[in-house]
Parts: structure tokens; sequence; C-alpha cells
């Protein structure tokens, strides 16, 4: 990637390498919100100048007494015009720098707090929580919220506020996950305990939540729709566990240790 293609404040992030890829801000979170601003702003104007006239009108027929009717409703509708479009001036201005840049030794993130850069094995972990939604049973999209953590614990959120920013998240934990798996299997096999989220393992066995399953009890480990599910050997009904997967932090790394220590079960 050009590295003059960047925005200037990414530039700066010289010391990652060469850039690799670029996700800017949805121009719909940016200049259309900013449009909707502008819009609202000007209603309120327009519908409160509206009211004072409808307001002075009534009282050149009628007196003093029907002034507050007949402003009451135009000036709630100013007040409420007023607001959205003084949420949505925020909503522009935050978003108005926001973007993130992959490199070929971490990656940069904008916002209006200004610049930050991580490096690859500075990053601790990251959570995944992907929602499809659904309206009567029709499809009507997927929400994306990324949370990294880095080695300090300072969290970073990314979300679909930008631009395809599944893509964004699948290019660093493609770059993350060799270096964050070997520390993982190394400590593993060191006889430590590991911690992913709600999920602590160690070569005993397996525990979730206040359930602890020793290896040579699990019948099954399965994971579909977003729910990571274990089974025990000759287990009731109510002797499985199950975490929710956007609640595990490098997924994909605890996934690769336990389907080396007892095979897992990948649904749709």
């Amino acid at each position: 990637m050009d590295p003059s293609q960047l925005p200037e404040a990414f530039q700066a992030a010289f010391s990652l390498g060469m850039a690799r890829r670029y996700f800017p801000v949805k121009k719909m979170n940016r200049v259309g919100s900013l449009v909707a601003c502008v819009l609202l702003l000007g209603a309120s104007l327009v519908i409160l100048l509206y009211g004072i006239w409808d307001a002075y009108q009534a009282y050149l027929r009628n007196g003093p007494a029907v002034i507050d009717d007949r402003l009451a409703v135009p000036a709630i509708l100013a007040l409420a015009a007023f607001l959205i479009g003084l949420l949505s001036g925020w909503s522009a201005y935050t978003n108005w720098n926001k973007g993130a840049v992959v490199y070929e030794k971490g990656f940069a993130y904008r916002d209006r707090k200004g610049l930050r850069s991580l490096r690859w094995e500075q990053l601790l972990s990251m959570n995944a929580a992907v929602t499809r939604h659904y309206t009567n049973g029709i499809y009507t999209g997927t929400t994306h919220v990324y949370t990294l953590v880095d080695r300090e614990g300072r969290r970073l959120v990314l979300t679909d506020g930008l631009v395809k920013v599944e893509e964004l998240a699948a290019l660093i934990e493609e770059n993350t996950y060799d270096l964050l798996y070997a520390q993982a299997a190394e400590q593993y096999n060191l006889g430590q305990v590991l911690t992913f989220g709600p999920l602590v393992l160690s070569k005993g066995g397996l525990q979730i939540g206040k359930k602890t399953y020793p290896w040579q009890e699990v019948r099954e480990i399965s994971i579909q729709q977003g729910v990571l599910k274990v089974s025990r050997k000759d287990g009731g009904w109510f002797s499985g566990a199950s975490a929710m997967a956007a609640a595990i932090p490098n997924l994909r790394v605890l996934l690769s240790i336990l389907d080396q220590v007892v095979g897992i079960r990948i649904g749709k």
C-alpha cells in the first residue's frame, strides 16, 4: 500500500513497517451524521419560528390567553429536533477522525483522542461478538464488536463504524495467532493453568464456571451458533456446561488446544 494514500496522522506510525491496508470510518457515520445534524438544527429553528409566528397570530385574534397553548407543541418539537441534532453532531465529531491501518509489525487506530499504535506482540487478547439479527424470521444484518486488550490492560473496541471491520479483525487475528498460540501451548505443556474468560484448562482437565471436567471424562466439546458446549461421558441432562463464544478471548487459540487434547466438533 502506498503510504501517501494514508491520512497524514497514520504516516506517523512508521515504526510498524509498511502499511498493508487502511480501514476508514464509514461515510454514513461521519458525513451522514453531519448532514443529519445540520438538517435537524435547521428544522428545530424553523419549527420554533413557526410556533412563535403562529402564537403571535393567535394573540392578535384572541389575546394573550392562548399564547401558551399555541406555542407548547412547536416548542417541544423544536427542542426534540435540537437535541437529536446535537447528538448527530456529536456522532459526526467522534467519528470524523476514526480509522485503522494494518502494518507489517502491528496496527494503528485513530479516533478523536488521537493515534494509538500496537505491535503484534503487545496484544494480549481479542474477543469477538458477532450477532446475526432477524426480524420475523428474516435476516436483517450482522453486527460486529471486537474487544482488544493489550498487555498493559488497555482496551480497544472495534465496531461496524469502520468499513469492513470483520476483515480488520481477521487480519489482526492472523498476525497474532501464532504468537499467542505458542505462548499458550508452552504454558500448557509446563503444567500451568490457562484462563480463557469463563473457561479454565490445565493438564488435569477443563473447568466452565463451577463445573470441572477431567479430560478422561469429557465425551464431546462442540461449538455451534456462537456457543461452546462440553458434555460428560455417561452424564445426565444437566452434566454438561456451555459458554458464549463472544465471552471467550482468543477463541481460536483455545479451540486449537482443545482440538489437540480431546477434539472439537464445529457446527454451523
